[in-house]
């Protein structure tokens, strides 16, 4: 993925923990009490549009029809769920992770023939994993992913090449459409790939991601307005020793321009050099934003961490 977390995956490590967990425990059920537990497991945790059990919604996220079908889910899980979990925070990771889940849920019963009459199980962790996908889209489409190959016919043959996150995914997308109305048209009714899971689940994540940076987006220019009818003296203009800390090499007298804005709060001027010492003593989110006289929207304060932060 050609991206370093910042802190530890705990909301994508736990999904993927509970979806191993709810597969072994139906696969021990299957061993001790035979196909009546199966039975009991597809009627009561998969989502069957036609009976209508509420809880299934949920439950029919972290189910899955074998350990293959688990493994291939819990691999993509962890490559998108961790970068987005680091890049709006475990919380918010969580919320949009289930609304994407739902959003995937709702579309493939809209392209299912019968609909809500619709007797088609639905189950596995594909359709938020796509919101996962859909999210990551925007967040960093201008990132490259980086795919390894490997296959044996007469030679041996490895390498590894590099696609733009947005044509990667758009592809991706663009086939599991193509399917899902493929499939829509045919009327088809028997079991597989739920294609139009995948599809509402990218377009669910694209767009939760689309109303957080418009929140964002204007809770900063907010922000902003507040700096710039409540400020007496112009920051530029302050002597900046007045704000240099006090292991600050001498000759290097910095002008506080830097304005923080932590999602509450909005703090500052700082220079350059006290925003690097804060971010190495932690004493700044990761999710905070900075503004400078010149700029023309809040940025990530990751951006000035510089090398010491390595």
């Amino acid at each position: 993925m050609n991206y370093r977390t910042e802190r530890l995956p705990l909301v994508t490590l736990s999904l993927i923990g509970v979806n191993t967990l709810v597969y072994l425990v139906s696969l021990i059920c299957y061993f001790s009490q035979g196909s009546d537990s199966e039975i009991w497991i597809m009627q009561y945790l998969w989502l069957i549009p036609a009976q209508s059990f509420f809880w299934t919604f949920l439950t029919s996220m972290f189910v899955h029809a074998g350990i293959f079908h688990l493994a291939g889910n819990m691999i993509f899980l962890f490559l998108f769920g961790a970068c987005v979990e680091d890049l709006i925070g475990r919380v918010k990771f969580l919320i949009f992770y289930l609304l994407g889940g739902l959003a995937a849920e709702l579309v493939y019963i809209a392209m299912l023939p019968g609909h809500f009459t619709s007797e088609i199980p639905m189950g596995g962790a594909s359709g938020a994993i796509s919101a996962c996908m859909g999210m990551y889209l925007l967040l960093r489409a201008d990132a490259d992913i980086e795919f390894k190959y490997f296959f044996w016919f007469i030679v041996i043959k490895a390498g590894e090449f590099e696609i733009p996150a947005w044509i990667a995914i758009t592809f991706w997308f663009a086939k599991d459409l193509l399917w899902a109305v493929i499939g829509m048209l045919s009327e088809q009714r028997g079991g597989g790939v739920a294609f139009g899971a995948h599809v509402g689940g990218l377009l669910g994540g694209v767009t939760l991601i689309m109303i957080y940076k418009w929140l964002v987006r204007r809770k900063e220019n907010d922000a902003v307005e507040t700096i710039s009818s409540g400020l007496i003296i112009d920051p530029t203009k302050i002597i900046a020793v007045a704000y240099a800390p006090i292991n600050a090499p001498m000759n290097t007298l910095e002008t506080p321009t830097i304005f923080l804005f932590d999602g509450t709060a909005q703090t500052g001027p700082f220079t350059l050099t006290q925003v690097q010492i804060k971010l190495r003593h932690g004493e700044i989110s990761r999710d905070a934003q900075y503004w400078s006289e010149g700029m023309t929207e809040w940025q990530s304060v990751v951006d000035l961490a510089g090398s010491p932060m390595g």
